[in-house]
């Protein structure tokens, strides 16, 4: 049975529905990619398992348990974790008071235990542990950003175009950081990137969303090598 299985996903807004019976799996230790073009559902789908878009229909079986109507300060207890593109530190707050923070969901005798062991991981925020989060750069912050979810310790990390807006050697930072969450520490991942050659590069499996439905699922490699759907909506050249 993989980790995480979505089945006959239906979501969207209120009324706006936006995925179209997606289906797919995720294991332990392997990043599945999901591309597209703007407004196929990406985001949407990431907001939808982690409880913060209208699921209509469907299921989202995580670890064996049927999660789809637990709301999201729930699945981040039992872990799931959710890091979206925008807004995903507190700025005014500084780089400790963040990690802090994020650490709401464990018992207060261990938060330091594990802010330890976090910094041992991103042992560049050992020196910034003062400094206000908006004083960091944008790669900075989206590292500061996966050091807040791994507070939680959890075992799904979906990440929604961490690399927007960012310079390519911060955009490598960024990736290197998520293939050794999976490689190192065997977390399950899902990687929502706009950067599609870059994600597939990095994927082990791979999902093409197209108006909200799927239009191709495999392995990132078969993705990245077809010709056709890499031209038509994925701008990769070949």
């Amino acid at each position: 049975m993989a980790f995480l299985e979505v089945k006959s996903l239906n979501a969207g807004y209120g009324r706006f529905h936006i995925l179209f019976d997606v289906d797919f799996t995720v294991n332990m230790g392997e990043i599945l990619v999901v591309v597209g073009p703007n407004g196929s559902g990406k985001s949407t789908t990431l907001k939808a398992i982690f409880g913060i878009s209208t699921v209509y229909s469907g299921q989202i079986i995580f670890d064996g348990e049927d999660i789809t109507k637990l709301p999201a300060h729930i699945k981040a207890k039992i872990g799931l974790a959710y890091l979206p593109q925008t807004s995903n530190v507190f700025t005014e707050l500084n780089v400790e008071e963040n990690l802090r923070m994020a650490g709401y969901t464990l018992p207060p005798e261990d938060v330091e235990d594990r802010m330890q062991e976090v910094l041992e991981i991103f042992e560049f925020l050992k020196a910034k542990l003062k400094d206000k989060a908006r004083t960091l750069s944008g790669g900075q912050r989206q590292l500061l950003g996966m050091a807040m979810m791994l507070m939680r310790k959890p075992d799904l990390l979906m990440f929604d175009e961490p690399t927007a807006g960012l310079s390519p050697k911060a955009a490598r930072d960024v990736i290197d950081k998520i293939i050794w969450l999976r490689d190192e520490l065997g977390k399950a991942v899902i990687l929502v990137e706009q950067n599609a050659k870059l994600g597939l590069e990095v994927g082990d499996n791979a999902l093409l969303l197209v108006s909200g439905r799927i239009s191709f699922k495999g392995t990132a490699r078969e993705l990245l090598e077809n010709k056709d759907l890499g031209k038509l909506y994925l701008g990769l050249a070949k």
